[in-house]
């Protein structure tokens, strides 16, 4: 009788006791699914696949307005250019001093010149530079010099870079987008120093956008035969929220310019 007795109490605590679980879980800001409370160890697999699903730059920040290719002036008969940006012209970046990278489709006239100009929110310069461009056509990189001050953290920020046709000011064709400077977690720095992959693979997982262009275009600067870095580079101008699939690859147009 006690041996039936002490059954009972027993079946009868096991709910109690499963529920108590999941409330101090609750309070904790513990979510546990269902997978994971059937086989916790294919929980663990998935989540682990979960880290590699396709890159997604749809959600980069503050929407930005990028007047691709406008020109005015003799500067219409000029190459289209375009910013190599997300679809929202936005982006993060956790360098101080950050690269902007621009296609330029034709062969430039000899006198084109080219300014580059970052200004805070306030519309205050923070860098402008002008000078000749170079003639052949290409992904050009435009970059905040080191002799200058960082970009702040937490800091909106935005970009120009013109090119002027002739010697009036009128002719002129742009491009433009925004960048924000975001701090360099532990655990993306931990990634960076610990992971055997490019690191512009690091930064796309993490939708870093400026820093993910800029790695992956430096490193096949130094291996322009390398089959991967071709096939990361369509993996990114073909992600969520980018719109980039019309560029030529870099194999055909890589122009390690830095202005």
């Amino acid at each position: 009788m006690r041996t039936i007795l002490a059954t009972v109490i027993a079946c009868l605590l096991l709910p109690s006791v499963s529920v108590t679980a999941e409330s101090a879980n609750k309070q904790q800001g513990v979510s546990v699914s269902d997978s994971e409370q059937k086989n916790p160890q294919t929980a663990k697999n998935d989540s682990s696949n979960n880290s590699e699903e396709s890159l997604d730059f749809s959600d980069t920040g503050r929407p930005g307005q990028q007047t691709a290719g406008e020109s005015r002036g003799n500067c219409a008969n000029f190459a289209q250019i375009e910013a190599l940006l997300p679809v929202s012209k936005s982006g993060k970046t956790v360098q101080g001093h950050p690269s902007f990278w621009v296609y330029f489709s034709d062969a430039i006239p000899q006198a084109t010149q080219v300014e580059f100009i970052i200004q805070n929110e306030a519309r205050e310069d923070v860098w402008r530079v002008r000078s000749r461009l170079d003639t052949q056509p290409g992904y050009k990189k435009f970059t905040l010099p080191k002799t200058e001050a960082p970009l702040e953290i937490d800091r909106w920020y935005r970009w120009y870079v013109k090119v002027y046709c002739d010697s009036q000011v009128a002719s002129v064709q742009y491009v433009q987008g925004w960048v924000k400077r975001i701090f360099l977690t532990s655990q993306l720095d931990r990634e960076l120093k610990q992971s055997s992959q490019n690191p512009h693979l690091i930064y796309g997982n993490h939708s870093i956008w400026y820093d993910a262009i800029a790695q992956l275009l430096d490193s096949y600067q130094s291996n322009p035969t390398n089959l991967e870095l071709e096939k990361d580079w369509q993996n990114l101008v073909g992600a969520k929220g980018v719109s980039l699939q019309l560029l030529p690859s870099i194999g055909d147009s890589y122009k390690a310019d830095n202005l």
